[in-house]
């Protein structure tokens, strides 16, 4: 709706001390650094106050048509100079740093050297990158929460979740070249503690080094099991699960006799949830082997492959239901298959049935779709609208290598990024640098090479062979702590190579926690431009200038210019805006100038300090940026109108806008 306005015009469970019940009462709570992995049980609950953001190296032009090139760094680069050196990422308030990845020469990034992480102004890693994915700070900084190049093919990552209060920022020394940093920022501190590297967290290690083979939520003492073995005919669907009052399927497991393969993409899973379909898709991609049998050990799916050739598929996402769940395999092969074993668990709880009827949880979903790409558009993992959270896709590609002047046989299509939009924003909120970079690998999955980590992975690479007609790849990635949040759409799409120039046929699962409502609610605009609307919001900005400027947004649709007039100051600058009442905080949003990066206000409502707005992103080449900033409830709960003020920070550059927008944060009916 932004968009259109500006256009218009793991095996170990929880601790015996672990509460039983959740701790999420409301929009504004959220499991935080390791809980998120210790209490994977919650994590069907929704946050309304979470922005899931990323900073990256792709390319600020956009890139060019020229296959020669790949996937080049062009500028983006450092955000500015300190810490270390080079800063690559960078927040004011509360948050948390969930995903960090790079590569250089193949995955060897000694070139790189230091890396340095500020939290809340207290330095809590300082030592070489490589050191510091090669395990040797110890726990937590140890496989599976960081991997090298060898352990993720081609690319290394530190998954170690780093709650912060008040700042955070990642630095390196030198020799930047790819990289994303992916990183969660909350409304308030409310609940979040500063990361300490003195807590090894060894029962996540544990959990996560157990991945593939057990459940990773906390035990659950009232699960029961539905054992069944089916014939399922031919077009048809055989029921291997019902339940009924409220509660969640907890696991699912199949074992699959052989041949396997013709099993894995002929038979579909279904799931219906108080009598909606919200799963349906081939049972392989499901369980992470979208080309066939072979080995998945992900955190919340397997794949184990059996002696004589059967497969034991297992998967443990919570899947909550208020009323009734039903699981349904369909057979899609044309003959009819028997003696199809499965084991479902259930467990009774009643607190989903409010949670989900309030809107707090969402369903469990998966969104399935197979086909040809389409000449420079993305393909779309998950299109919603409603509210819920994205957490991770399991991606099948059959492609083509092509020459091009860095290699004779490039799987190209593996130079698209994936662009993230969030509640109608004109910006991507994710803008990563290729595909295998998405999935935290690096240089081609470094010439194919097969991985299956607990939160990514590449469990599957073929070259004309095993039905593959030349290139085909699987791969996986599941984001729990960076989840995606979503309160009125979320559009989550991936390139096919640099500016979606090839056209390999795609098949993908993405894995999602949803709600039809939305829980935003569009309020009031400020167009800054405009002299009658400045009169209208009694805005104050004496000292600011104002141009006009014609550019487009970076991503998916940065060929279209926009004109708008923007105005910038160093000075305060006060607006009022209406609100709802009823409001459980607002999302300020604004339209700005991108081209020059960092710049940060103070900012207050009626007069109290609501923290400071930092955007250190910035793109000369594409100049428009939509951004957003989150004020908590306690600041405009039971208020129709409020005063906004923006303080630019001292020496920071020129604060620019071209208009704001107000959406109210609101509770699904």
């Amino acid at each position: 709706m932004f968009a259109l306005l500006l256009l218009g015009m793991g095996g170990v469970a929880a601790p015996a001390t672990a509460p039983a019940e959740p701790v999420i009462t409301g929009p504004g709570e959220r499991p935080v650094g390791w809980d998120t992995y210790r209490r994977l049980d919650l994590l069907p609950y929704l946050s309304a106050d979470t922005q899931s953001l990323q900073v990256s190296s792709f390319d600020r032009s956009g890139g060019d048509f020229d296959i020669s090139t790949g996937n080049r760094n062009g500028s983006g680069g450092c955000l500015a100079s300190g810490g270390a050196g080079c800063v690559v990422a960078e927040d004011r308030g509360a948050g948390e740093v969930d995903s960090i990845w790079f590569t250089r020469d193949g995955g060897n990034v000694r070139a790189i050297g230091i890396i340095r992480i500020d939290l809340d102004g207290r330095t809590v890693v300082q030592t070489p990158l490589q050191s510091l994915v090669d395990g040797s700070l110890g726990a937590p900084f140890v496989w599976p929460l960081v991997a090298n190049a060898g352990q993720s093919p081609g690319g290394v990552y530190v998954k170690v979740p780093m709650p912060y209060r008040q700042s955070m920022r990642i630095s390196v020394a030198s020799n930047l070249q790819y990289y994303h940093v992916d990183y969660r920022h909350f409304s308030t501190a409310d609940g979040v503690t500063t990361f300490s590297p003195s807590d090894p967290a060894l029962d996540v290690l544990a959990t996560l080094r157990a991945a593939g083979t057990v459940d990773p939520k906390p035990a659950a003492p009232t699960a029961r099991h539905d054992h069944r073995v089916v014939h399922v005919d031919a077009g048809a669907g055989a029921t291997i699960a019902e339940s009924t009052g409220s509660g969640t399927i907890s696991a699912l497991r199949v074992p699959l006799p052989e041949p396997a393969d013709q099993l894995l993409s002929g038979l579909r899973l279904q799931m219906e949830f108080d009598g909606q379909t919200m799963v349906d898709a081939p049972l392989g991609e499901f369980f992470g082997a979208g080309l066939g049998a072979d080995n998945v050990r992900s955190l919340m799916f397997a794949a184990n492959p059996q002696p004589g050739g059967s497969l034991s598929l297992s998967e443990w996402w919570p899947m909550p239901f208020a009323r009734t769940a039903r699981v349904t395999l369909v057979n899609t092969i044309g003959d009819p298959v028997a003696g199809i074993g499965s084991d479902v668990e259930t467990t009774p709880d009643p607190q989903w049935a409010p949670a989900l009827a309030s809107g707090r949880a969402g369903y469990f979903t998966a969104r399935s779709h197979a086909g040809p790409t389409t000449l420079g558009q993305d393909w779309l993992f998950a299109d919603e609208h409603g509210h819920g959270k994205f957490v991770g896709v399991s991606h099948t590609i059959r492609g083509s290598r092509i020459k091009t002047s860095f290699s004779d046989d490039a799987p190209y299509f593996l130079e698209g990024a994936e662009r993230v939009y969030a509640d109608g924003s004109g910006s991507p909120q994710w803008y990563g640098t290729g595909t295998e970079d998405f999935y935290e690998g690096g240089w081609y999955f470094k010439n194919g090479t097969r991985y299956s980590d607990p939160l990514t992975g590449q469990p599957d690479q073929r070259t004309a062979a095993g039905g593959c007609a030349d290139y085909c790849v699987a791969a996986y990635r599941l984001m729990l702590a960076d989840a995606i949040d979503y309160r009125s759409a979320l559009r989550f799409g991936i390139e096919h190579g640099k500016r979606n120039m090839v056209e390999p046929d795609y098949s993908s699962t993405a894995f999602l926690y949803t709600q039809p409502n939305d829980t935003i609610t569009p309020s009031d605009d400020v167009n800054a431009g405009d002299p009658v609307s400045r009169l209208l919001h009694g805005y104050i900005d004496d000292a600011a200038t104002e141009q006009p400027l014609i550019s487009a947004y970076e991503g998916n649709d940065d060929i279209h210019p926009v004109f708008e007039l923007v105005r910038a100051t160093h000075a305060a600058i006060t607006f009022h805006v209406r609100t709802g009442p009823d409001n459980h905080g607002i999302l300020l949003r604004r339209t700005s100038d991108q081209a020059i990066g960092y710049q940060a206000a103070n900012v207050a409502i009626d007069g109290v300090p609501a923290g400071i707005w930092l955007q250190p992103r910035s793109n000369g080449s594409h100049r428009w940026l939509d951004d957003a900033y989150p004020v908590p409830e306690s600041l405009t709960a039971g208020k129709a109108l409020i005063t906004v003020t923006l303080t630019p920070i001292r020496d920071s550059p020129l604060w620019t806008a071209s208009r704001y927008h107000v959406d109210n944060l609101t509770l699904s009916d």
